[in-house]
Formats: structure tokens, sequence, C-alpha cells
């Protein structure tokens, strides 16, 4: 038993319900499946990570892009821009917007 487009047609018409289901475990327990839909989310992974750069939110988008496919991808392209976290302009780390001085020298942030 073999997972082809022909098995998985004339599944409907299978008079005994275990060879149906022997025929539904082949298939999905087939390993070119298995490296195809890996190979399609790291691909759908990597071009949400080319639309998280340009958003400034490339992890967000990578998950969505991974997750949802081309959909992830127009939902990416629609959500708004993340701005840059603000840095300290004493040590140029980055830093919380809400903080008042640097965790990091300690310098007021805020005059």
């Amino acid at each position: 038993m073999s997972c082809d487009w022909l098995g998985l047609l004339h599944i409907e018409s299978a008079s005994d319900p275990m060879e149906a289901l022997d025929t539904l475990t082949v298939c999905a327990s087939d390993p070119q499946l298995w490296i195809w839909g890996i190979l399609g989310t790291v691909v759908c992974a990597a071009v949400g990570a080319l639309i998280g750069k340009y958003k400034n939110a490339v992890m967000r988008d990578t998950v969505l892009g991974a997750a949802f496919g081309p959909i992830g991808w127009i939902v990416s392209a629609f959500m708004p821009k993340h701005a840059p976290a603000p840095k300290c302009p004493a040590c140029q780390r980055k830093v919380d917007a809400k903080d008042a001085h640097c965790r990091h020298c300690g310098a007021a942030l805020r005059t």
C-alpha cells in the first residue's frame, strides 16, 4: 500500500473500514509528505521574517508566516510598524519607553 492520489480517491468506496484506515495511516506517516510540510513551513516563516524586517517586528511576522502561510503574510502586511526601541543617550543601550532612568548606566532619560 502506498500513499498516492488513486488510493485516496477510492477511499470512500472501500468496503472495509480498516482498509480505509490503513490507507489514511500510510499517507499520514509518509516521510515525503512531512518533508514537504516542513519545507513549506520554513519558506513561509522566511517570507514572514522578510516582511517583519521591514516592519521592525521580525519575530511577530515570522510566527504569523509559519503558522498561517500566505494568509499570515497578508495579515503582517496590514499590521502597523513597530516603533524602534528607545536608546539611552549616555550608553546607547535599549531601554523601555516608560523608564525614567537607564537600567544599565543610571542616566536620566527624561528631564
